[in-house]
């Protein structure tokens, strides 16, 4: 499996929450049965405390479909309320026999919220 390159916008004053659909090289669905889903996200990608992480609803399991949710005030604490903050994430999925890989990977681009 290749880690694909996928960012993701969270709005400050909002939840981002989206459907995925995670498939191999030949576009078949990976069976997700049995399987766990995490993302951390951190300052600087492989490096420091998490400062924020996903909750996961893997709703299809046999078709590799789940949904994502990122609270965005769970980046209260972090600087540049007024700008655009790039920080790194990656999804990882640990299959029931414990082999850990990497489908995703990207920026969380944490945007102003545009309503408050």
């Amino acid at each position: 499996m290749r880690t694909e390159r996928q960012d993701i916008r969270v709005y400050r004053n909002a939840t981002y929450n989206e459907g995925w659909q995670l498939s191999d090289v030949d576009d078949a669905p990976i069976d997700l049965t049995g399987c766990s889903l995490e993302l951390k996200v951190r300052a600087v990608a492989g490096q420091g405390a998490a400062v924020s992480a996903a909750v996961f609803d893997i709703y299809d399991p046999a078709n590799g479909i789940f949904t994502m949710r990122i609270d965005g005030s769970s980046f209260d604490s972090e600087p540049g309320q007024t700008e655009v903050v790039r920080l790194a994430y990656d999804l990882r999925l640990t299959y029931p026999d414990g082999t850990k890989v990497i489908p995703a990977a990207g920026q969380i681009l944490l945007t102003p919220g545009a309503t408050y």
